[in-house]
């Protein structure tokens, strides 16, 4: 008899496909739900973005609309001031100014205070003096003694004196006065001397301004002193002492405004004006006099205030001639004064504002000078003749409240667009009656009247923003806005305050845009449109993934069934194989 055989392990069915096929019939039931979760998150996407135009929306509308919680918010309360001479003055004007035209007369324009070394405070150079040290640099300065050339050879380790013994050789004879300058002159008094060439290398003759005299002789312009910018200010020996004889500074501290500065070492004259310079605090800016070796300061500020100097520790401010002091035996100060004399005060402002005078310590005429409210006059030169007056004419400035009904048009049409997207027949929103009406409320709103017959506007069309061109054809679009910046601009420069009326309103009585923005609060407030409809989508979204959870565990649940099922037969086929098989055995 022959053998009965069975495919597989034991049935010699796939039973593993047929369990998939078998639950593949009910998945059916899971992507039905699968789906409708999907077209629910979607939608959620598009309450979102469109929330966020919403918002956007009216934040372009705030900026109008805030001109209801006063001055400060108010872009209608811009003011702009010009001046019909510039040269003269410029202005700057806030919200509180009145809009008024003011004849103004400069008579003087604010200076500021000057201090000076009363004399020079360098020592001037002695025989042992290196060029270097008073800024001559090296190489070759030529002269001509009866036309015949003669090179002065300067190098970078010379003194006055080899610079003297080299002229000397030249037949020139070199002599430093009392004042410091160089004079140059024929060594046997009779010929005649020229100094400088083309090919000259060294400064020497630029830097001291040598120049020739009536008599034949040269002279500098300059003296030679010790103290140059680099100098180092406590080298010994290189300052005046103003009797002929040289003193030295002292390591220490001084003020200069409120200002303290210390001086040490290694500070020189360039280092030292740099600290004053950076020093908001010293009130005033310095610089170096070389031609004349003074330190000079000058206010920061116009006006009749002297610049405050004070001696500390070190004797500096006295050798500069700034302040007198008085020197304890062990070097401490006892008191120092200001030399007043040694400061050329600055001279306050005086101008006319329509025949009043008004002096201002500066330039910068402020509203508590001017008593002009919210405008500040920026004085630039004195009246002349020709024009005795300026003119400072304040106006209203609209260029904001253009920007700004512009930037809301363009966010209203945006909106507009979107809507129609999400509401058309395959959008996530469409038939949502409740959205329509919102939809349809801010397009009637803008096209609405503000019901007030007796005002000058009474429609936003008056003033520019309409639904299409006069005259348009029938299909033409009317859910966008548009936006005439011209006809707006006239209807501002009219009657501002009746544009604002019909936009924004007044305090009794709403404008358009101001009702337009409620339907907006209305439908994001927490009880609006969005707040409903996202709380209804996550209600939705929440009862689907239940759904999901529980027929996915019922997918698992008969699929292990099916298999425990198939298992169960194939356990039956395989013990009756082996019967069958114990059978054929006997």
């Amino acid at each position: 008899m022959p053998t009965i055989t069975f495919s597989g392990l034991a049935s010699g069915l796939d039973t593993s496909a047929w369990v998939e096929a078998f639950v593949s019939v009910k998945q059916t039931t899971l992507t039905g739900y699968q789906q409708s979760l999907e077209a629910i998150e979607k939608k959620q996407a598009t309450v979102s973005e469109l929330q966020a135009s919403f918002n956007t929306l009216r934040t372009s509308l705030e900026k109008l609309t805030d001109a209801k919680f006063g001055t400060s918010m108010d872009l209608f309360a811009n003011n702009m001031v010009t001046s019909s001479n510039d040269k003269i003055f410029t202005a700057t004007v806030n919200k509180n100014a009145a809009r008024l035209t003011y004849d103004i007369k400069v008579e003087q324009l604010a200076t500021k205070t000057s201090v000076s070394s009363d004399k020079s405070v360098s020592a001037v150079a002695n025989d042992e003096t290196k060029l270097s040290d008073i800024g001559i640099t090296e190489g070759s300065m030529t002269v001509y003694v009866d036309g015949a050339k003669k090179t002065i050879n300067i190098e970078k380790d010379d003194t006055v004196q080899d610079l003297k013994t080299r002229f000397a050789e030249a037949g020139v004879k070199a002599e430093i006065d009392s004042n410091g300058q160089l004079n140059l002159s024929a060594q046997n008094g009779t010929s005649e001397v020229l100094v400088g060439a083309t090919t000259d290398t060294s400064n020497m003759k630029s830097i001291l301004g040598l120049s020739k005299q009536e008599d034949g002789t040269y002279k500098s312009s300059s003296a030679l002193y010790q103290v140059t910018g680099t100098s180092k200010i406590t080298t010994p020996g290189i300052f005046s002492d103003g009797n002929g004889g040289t003193t030295s500074i002292k390591e220490g501290t001084f003020k200069i405004g409120d200002a303290e500065f210390t001086i040490d070492e290694n500070t020189t004259i360039n280092s030292l004006i740099s600290q004053i310079n950076s020093n908001k605090d010293a009130g005033a800016t310095a610089y170096w006099d070389s031609a004349n070796s003074k330190l000079v300061l000058t206010s920061t500020i116009e006006g009749e205030s002297y610049v405050n100097v004070e001696a500390g520790t070190s004797n500096f401010t006295d050798v500069m001639g700034f302040t007198t002091s008085e020197w304890g035996s062990d070097g401490s100060l006892v008191s120092t004064a200001l030399n007043t004399d040694n400061q050329t005060l600055g001279e306050n402002a005086i101008l006319y504002i329509n025949g009043t005078q008004v002096i201002s310590p500066t330039n910068t005429v402020t509203s508590d000078v001017s008593r002009l409210d919210g405008v500040t006059i920026n004085l630039k030169g004195v009246s002349t003749e020709e024009e005795p007056s300026t003119k400072l004419e304040v106006t209203q400035d609209t260029t904001e409240v253009v920007t700004a009904v512009k930037d809301f048009v363009d966010q209203y049409n945006e909106l507009m667009t979107k809507l129609d997207e999400v509401m058309a027949s395959d959008g996530n929103l469409h038939g949502d009656t409740t959205l329509n009406s919102i939809k349809r409320s801010m397009r009637q709103m803008v096209t609405s009247s503000s019901g007030y017959g007796n005002d000058t506007y009474t429609m936003l069309s008056q003033i520019g923003i309409s639904t299409a061109d006069a005259g348009a054809d029938i299909n033409a679009d009317t859910t966008s806005l548009k936006l005439d910046e011209d006809k707006l601009k006239e209807a501002l420069s009219k009657d501002a305050d009746a544009v604002k009326k019909v936009m924004i309103g007044t305090t009794k009585e709403e404008g358009l845009l101001t009702k337009f923005e409620g339907i907006l609060d209305d439908a994001l407030a927490s009880n609006g449109w969005f707040s409903t409809t996202t709380e209804s989508i996550q209600s939705d979204m929440t009862k689907y993934n239940n759904k999901i959870t529980k027929e996915k565990q019922n997918l698992a649940n008969y699929k292990s069934r099916l298999e425990a099922q198939f298992q169960a037969m194939e356990n039956t086929i395989s013990k009756m194989q082996s019967s069958y098989s114990n059978f054929l055995s006997k």
